[in-house]
């Protein structure tokens, strides 16, 4: 996928152009377009998540179409951890710390976010993965208890990965 900090700055006209040579706003200006790309970033990231929340929804179909329901029930777990990873992803500080706020951001500390963000991008295939494991254990009809337990395993290891976001800031 395209840096979406250059496409960030591609997209700024001649008048932010201009303005970017102003001293002092130059620096404000691309802090901005900074947090405008990790923004993109989390986006698109929330978007793919929400593609494999859709497919783990289908695999429960056709598990409750089986009459499996105690694999349901371990589903419906698995659905409500994916989601709420969507959900931090979506409503994540993009890096704006205000004049007087305790903890101020720094460049480095938002370039750091978006290539966590960025590299978040590789748990969506850990996450698919997983889950095209289980959509083949259901067709088997066999290793479902392994699919389950390896896409439990998979949506952990995302959201305590998730939750080192914060770390990132404090210690850049």
């Amino acid at each position: 996928m395209r840096d979406l900090r250059q496409k960030v700055l591609d997209d700024s006209n001649e008048v932010k152009r201009l303005a970017a040579r102003i001293p002092g706003y130059g620096g404000y200006l691309q802090k901005e377009m900074r947090r405008d790309a990790d923004k993109l970033l989390r986006n698109y990231l929330a978007r793919q998540l929400r593609a494999q929340n859709k497919r783990l929804g289908n695999v429960s179909a056709k598990l409750a179409s089986a009459g499996n329901l105690p694999a349901i029930g371990e589903l419906e777990q698995a659905t409500m951890k994916l989601q709420t990873i969507v959900d931090k992803v979506k409503t994540a500080s993009y890096g704006y710390a205000g004049l007087f706020d305790a903890v101020t951001v720094q460049d480095k500390a938002l370039d750091a976010l978006y290539n966590f963000d960025n590299n978040l991008l590789a748990s969506v295939e850990a996450i698919a993965q997983a889950i095209t494991g289980l959509a083949d254990a259901v067709t088997a009809k066999e290793g479902l208890a392994t699919a389950i337990a390896g896409l439990h395993t998979a949506l952990d290891q995302v959201a305590a990965t998730w939750e080192e976001r914060a770390d990132v800031i404090l210690n850049t």
